[in-house]
């Protein structure tokens, strides 16, 4: 095979996978702001870990994604993410976001102050992705904007 054909065929397949993988996490995100966590889970392998600064350890699978979105929109019948930047290396993705909404439904053990309160947070969410399906998301977030946008420095503690 000649040379500049070869490249050229490495590059038409790389673009291709990165266009698969933004698909995959634009879908995402859609699903997302759509509330449909069936079209969520669906999108995790079966053994999929999931990470969040807020809760102990991995979640798994799509019964993992299944549970932690239905919390979140429980908690926040408004949420919406808005993608801010997009990073595609390999099989990795790295998407940057903000998300906001309103505290309307606080999960148990949630202080009653925090009730009613909006907030927009940044955020960034690192993907693995394997076969068209994610296999590994690590979300980070400025847990200390959300705090005090709910109202947690404003309490005498």
């Amino acid at each position: 095979m000649n040379l500049k054909l070869f490249f050229a065929a490495m590059l038409a397949l790389t673009v291709n996978v990165a266009l698969a993988q933004s698909n995959l996490i634009d879908e995402h995100y859609k699903a997302i702001n759509a509330h449909d966590v069936k079209t969520i889970a669906s999108e995790y392998a079966v053994d999929a870990q999931i990470f969040s600064p807020n809760w102990e350890g991995a979640k798994n699978g799509a019964e993992g994604a299944t549970e932690v979105y239905s919390r979140y929109f429980k908690s926040t019948p408004n949420l919406v993410y808005t993608i801010t930047n997009t990073i595609n290396v390999g099989n990795t993705v790295v998407i940057e976001y903000t998300f906001s909404g309103t505290l309307s439904n606080p999960e148990a053990g949630t202080p009653d102050y925090m009730k009613g309160k909006k907030y927009t947070t940044q955020g960034c969410a690192v993907f693995v992705l394997k076969d068209n399906k994610i296999v590994k998301e690590t979300d980070y977030f400025d847990q200390v904007a959300f705090l005090r946008q709910v109202g947690f420095f404003d309490q005498n503690h």
